[in-house]
């Protein structure tokens, strides 16, 4: 493919231009091939079962003794059906909610999405895949767009998926109710032997 190149924005006079020719060629698929991937997702629409992985980092730690490390992977084998996996593999959504956001009249933000670094590319996908086959996101045609943001976890390699509704909450109406008062809710509770938050 051949390309018009300049050295500045300014309109030049067509003898001026320097031509240049690129080709690329192979089948490997490289870490910024997959920005033009994670707009073809493929379809996860057949359930697919995720294993829990025992050797990982999280069970296999240096500072368990070899039976600390074997009693955990007996507890969590044994608790197998409650444990989340890999891929944020969670249940499937409830169905039916319907959360209305109150934006007024306002109409629909739509904004672009932003570039995502190369080297989070491959794990984006990775986490996208999982989170369409967990049916905890899905493909929309809506007129409201906020673009997704990365985050690192703490252990400074893994990912998390978070959205910027910063447009979005600036026009969001605040729905306003009476708080309970803090002293009432500690009251309340001093009669149950369990509770969380």
């Amino acid at each position: 493919m051949s390309y018009c190149s300049s050295s500045d924005d300014e309109p030049v006079a067509e003898s001026d231009h320097r031509f240049a020719h690129f080709e690329r060629k192979g089948e490997t698929l490289h870490l910024e091939d997959y920005a033009h991937e994670l707009a073809f997702l493929p379809d996860l629409s057949e359930e697919v079962p995720i294993e829990l992985d025992y050797n990982g980092t999280n069970v296999k730690c240096s500072a368990h003794t070899p039976e600390q490390a074997t009693r955990l992977t007996e507890l969590l084998k044994r608790n197998e059906q409650i444990m989340i996996s890999s891929g944020n593999a969670l249940p499937p959504p409830a169905y039916g909610v319907v959360c209305d956001i109150d934006v007024g009249n306002h109409p629909p933000i739509k904004q672009r999405a932003r570039r995502v670094a190369l080297k989070y590319l491959k794990p984006l996908y990775e986490l996208l895949k999982g989170l369409l086959r967990a049916k905890l996101v899905s493909f929309s045609k809506s007129p409201w767009a906020s673009p997704i943001v990365i985050v690192l976890k703490k252990n400074g390699a893994d990912i998390r998926l978070c959205i910027d509704y910063k447009k979005v909450n600036a026009i969001t109406m605040i729905m306003e109710y009476a708080m309970t008062l803090v002293d009432d809710l500690l009251s309340e509770l001093e009669k149950y032997l369990w509770f969380c938050s």
